[in-house]
């Protein structure tokens, strides 16, 4: 399955660090009604062959949540880049 990578507009915080409890996607705001799951990604990504550096590591923190419309997708932020970025849109209950 092809996964196209958006970059989320716009946020609200709460507070920080943490999630956000809306996004900006498609000139659409979308309030989070909830977090599903949170899980942190320090692995090499496709660098996994070659020497690595331990600044080489990705550094993202996902997030899988429902907006208020019952919409789900996964959030990260990239906290090497300081980006946020919608990562995809998840169709099935599940969350898969």
């Amino acid at each position: 399955m092809r996964c196209d990578v958006e970059f989320v507009d716009e946020l609200e915080f709460a507070h920080r660090p943490g999630p956000p409890v809306a996004f900006v996607w498609r000139e659409e705001r979308r309030p989070i009604a909830r977090v599903l799951r949170m899980w942190h990604d320090i692995g090499w990504g496709p660098m996994a062959y070659r020497p690595k550096r331990w600044w080489q590591r990705r550094h993202r923190t996902y997030y899988l949540v429902e907006t208020t419309a019952g919409e789900r997708f996964e959030i990260y932020h990239d906290r090497g880049r300081g980006l946020w970025i919608l990562y995809r849109r998840v169709n099935d209950a599940k969350g898969a």
